[in-house]
């Protein structure tokens, strides 16, 4: 059993538990309704091309407000997926209480994650061939090492930085199933896809009313396959935390992802 099953029950859990699906909506668009103040202060400063003090303060509150509200959404999922996985029933109430309750831990994880991010963005405009391809693994090595802080963050009663350690700690037992669990919702959100790009393309052909299906369908798509990510992201946390496999899971295809010690 490997990658590409687990991914599948992930959406089994989802489609069991359709409510989930939510919590990705809302984080779309709470992002979406925080950035516009954002985008509309970088314009009126004149869309400067060159990193001087005003542009940096405003893209730096705008990461950090827009990751607030993106992970705190994902960690109202978490906990929704966390209390499923104990035989609870999961509400939307409940989800968002739990995350609430570690809102300043995700408040300070959206300000790390925001520096490191334009860090790298700067010194990515910056280098040179070699040195974007250096900048671009230590961006990768670093999404890996904080895979699972969303579960750490809202299930363990951590700081942030106590947090990251142990999202890092985890990605020593993790490491190969993140790769391949990335490349299976990779290829399968692909797979998808297609049903929505031929609608779109049937649209631009005169049907335009399906201009309205096609986006619609892209947003259950996406909604669906951000969920589904969460819910394989809190089962690979908790088999790895436990050696349990949890609910909608076997243990013979997470013991080929995890190791357990």
């Amino acid at each position: 059993m490997g990658s590409w099953d687990l991914m599948m029950r992930s959406f089994r859990v989802l489609r069991s538990h359709k409510q989930l699906v939510v919590f990705p909506i809302l984080s779309a668009t709470a992002a979406i309704a925080v950035s516009v103040p954002f985008i509309l202060a970088l314009f009126a400063v004149g869309q400067p091309r060159h990193w001087d003090a005003a542009t940096i303060g405003v893209t730096f509150l705008w990461y950090c407000c827009a990751n607030f509200v993106m992970v705190f959404f994902n960690c109202a999922l978490a906990a929704s997926t966390q209390t499923l996985f104990n035989g609870g029933e999961p509400t939307l109430g409940d989800g968002m209480r739990q995350a609430a309750g570690r809102a300043p831990s995700i408040l300070m994880w959206a300000m790390v994650s925001s520096t490191v991010g334009m860090v790298l963005r700067w010194l990515d405009e910056r280098a040179g061939l070699v040195g974007r391809i250096v900048i671009g693994i230590l961006g990768i090595g670093w999404n890996m090492a904080t895979y699972l802080i969303v579960p750490v963050l809202v299930i363990e009663d951590r700081g942030i930085m106590e947090s990251i350690r142990r999202s890092g700690e985890l990605l020593r037992k993790t490491w190969g199933e993140q790769i391949r669990g990335a490349l299976a919702f990779f290829w399968f959100g692909l797979l998808l896809a297609v049903p929505g790009i031929v609608l779109g393309a049937i649209a631009m052909n005169g049907f335009w009313p399906l201009i309205g299906v096609a986006v619609l369908y892209f947003v259950a798509l996406a909604a669906a396959c951000s969920a589904a990510r969460q819910i394989f992201t809190v089962a690979l946390y908790r088999y790895a935390t436990t050696g349990l496999p949890p609910e909608g899971y076997t243990g013979e295809g997470l013991q080929g992802a995890v190791r357990v010690r």
